[in-house]
């Protein structure tokens, strides 16, 4: 549920283990092929879209919530733009 709105919002098992692996990276984020691994069990070679796919699906249900820029993506290195709680 979203905290403000109590609205739900559904999100699919990867994309759920994309999100909880990229916040246990905290501030430092994963590079693309850490977080194909983490997630996906890819070999680091992997030539894939699959997270991009994940990543913009992600974004449009984030959207609404104004939380889409959450998820940084900077020259192939994944990171979410919070803070974690002290």
């Amino acid at each position: 549920l979203h905290k403000t709105s109590d609205e739900p919002i559904r999100l699919t098992d990867k994309e759920r283990l994309v999100l909880r692996v990229l916040y246990e990276a905290g501030e430092a984020g994963l590079p693309k092929a850490n977080l194909l691994k983490a997630v996906w069990g890819y070999a680091d070679d992997a030539e894939t879209h699959t997270l991009e796919t994940h990543i913009y699906r992600l974004r449009q249900k984030l959207e609404p919530y104004n939380q889409h820029t959450m998820i940084k993506a900077v020259d192939g290195h994944y990171s979410l733009d919070i803070k974690k709680p002290a």
